[in-house]
């Protein structure tokens, strides 16, 4: 089946409606397979990339057709030269099957293309408390220091706003209790 596939799109892009509607799908696949590498990797960048070709192709095609563009003459430093300048209707028709390409890409493939961020669990309240109360012991060498009851902050028998005794006077007053 795949090879009738591939068969049948050879087949197609012979003709040089089909092989300048394939040019114009290119950006916008590789744009995509680019975005897929970012996001999700090399397999991702393969899928989405084929997926916007895909959808792409024949799309532009078919838009080629029924609203077909213009050959515009440029002049650069002397040169002449004709380029093919797309209708409105092919352009919009590239860029909104470029868009719809990712979300169908996804529904053909089951999302396996596609890995959802993983938000972080956010710890509860008493989570929080027990981790800064180990984060405390750990500072405080384990020496066991209680805090004010609904708070974090730590008792100590000898603290007075504003007055900071050096720790020899501490270890004199904690040896006299």
């Amino acid at each position: 089946m795949l090879a009738k596939a591939a068969q049948f799109l050879a087949q197609k892009l012979t003709g040089k409606l089909s092989q300048e509607a394939a040019m114009a799908a290119l950006p916008g696949a590789a744009m995509n397979a680019g975005f897929g590498l970012l996001i999700n990797g090399p397999k991702a960048a393969v899928g989405y990339g084929a997926g916007d070709f895909l959808l792409n192709y024949p799309v532009v095609a078919l838009a080629r057709k029924f609203a077909p563009g213009t050959m515009e003459t440029v002049i650069k430093n002397g040169v002449t030269s004709t380029r093919y300048a797309p209708s409105r209707i092919e352009q919009a028709a590239n860029f909104g099957a470029s868009l719809a390409s990712n979300p169908l890409t996804d529904l053909v493939t089951g999302g396996a293309l596609y890995q959802p961020q993983t938000v972080p669990q956010v710890p509860t309240q008493q989570e929080q408390i027990q981790q800064q109360t180990l984060q405390r012991n750990v500072i405080n060498k384990s020496q066991g220091i209680p805090v004010s009851p609904g708070t974090m902050s730590q008792l100590d028998q000898f603290h007075y706003p504003g007055v900071t005794l050096p720790p020899e006077v501490l270890e004199l007053l904690e040896k006299s209790r």
